[in-house]
């Protein structure tokens, strides 16, 4: 009877914490940032701080209650980001990682900061995590893109995605954006082709030469998989650096250029690609 009594007592006292820690969630994600002026988003900031600092002071009682509301459906989108952020700080483990990016694709991309979603995401990635599901969430809206003003340049939708589906493995993206591109807007179709050239691999090639030739596909699509594809010819000074890094560093630049946002980062990316097509 003792036994069973400790046993009652310890189920009740978990479902009292997750209970609180979920009402004290809605309570204080009852907002949408976008919405928001900055001043209104700055008076939010003491309630968020008070939760952060609540669950990093008692990490044992309130980490298991953070990774159950990250997983529940129902809470303010906000809180599905901000709380993998806390996750993240907190947690090292492949798990958690897995956890946040399946909580990040539960977001309003309205309510946050572009960048900051795609570096989040480019990181996670470079561990190899798997980020696919959140990865294509932005294939929903044709104008996402952040801009770079320290290199005068424009992150768009198709740079965005390469650089978060990139750094893992083809075959964990690939099905993917072949699956969803007959359902997507022609701005998202010539951003998975982007990416999918960036990719180089067999079946992401074969898909792009059937777009080419597929009667059915809207023209300003299949002309620009015919552009895309015909990017392998490299200048004379391509020729000439190649001579000078070698073959066999091209996979470490590619690699680099995805750890950094920038023109050049880019245009390094665009040429190791351009050769190792060629």
């Amino acid at each position: 009877m003792k036994f069973t009594a400790i046993i009652v007592f310890t189920l009740v006292t978990v479902s009292t914490y997750g209970q609180t820690l979920s009402n004290e969630i809605d309570a204080i994600y009852n907002f949408q940032p976008s919405k928001l002026s900055d001043k209104e988003q700055e008076s939010k900031f003491p309630a968020l701080d008070s939760l952060w600092n609540k669950v990093k002071s008692d990490t044992s009682h309130y980490l298991p209650q953070l990774r159950l509301e990250l997983r529940q459906i129902g809470h303010n989108p906000y809180f599905y980001y901000d709380g993998s952020s806390l996750l993240l700080s907190l947690s090292n483990a492949v798990n958690d990682k897995q956890l946040a990016v399946q909580a990040i694709a539960k977001c309003d991309l309205a309510d946050i900061s572009r960048k900051m979603y795609i570096t989040t995401l480019n990181n996670l990635a470079q561990e190899d995590i798997n980020v696919t599901t959140a990865a294509v969430k932005i294939l929903q809206d044709d104008k996402f893109s952040f801009f770079l003003p320290e290199h005068a340049m424009t992150f768009n939708q198709g740079y965005c995605l390469t650089y978060m589906l990139l750094p893992i493995k083809q075959s964990v993206y690939v099905d993917t954006l072949i699956t969803l591109f007959s359902n997507v807007s022609t701005t998202s179709k010539k951003s998975i082709i982007t990416t999918l050239w960036f990719a180089y691999s067999c079946k992401g090639d074969g898909f792009l030469k059937a777009i080419m030739t597929n009667p059915a596909e809207e023209k300003e699509v299949r002309e620009y998989a015919k552009k895309i594809m015909k990017y392998t010819n490299l200048t004379k000074d391509q020729k000439e650096y190649l001579k000078i890094i070698g073959k066999e560093n091209l996979e470490e630049m590619r690699e680099m250029s995805l750890q950094r946002f920038s023109d050049e980062a880019v245009a390094q990316l665009d040429m190791t690609t351009r050769i190792m097509r060629s």
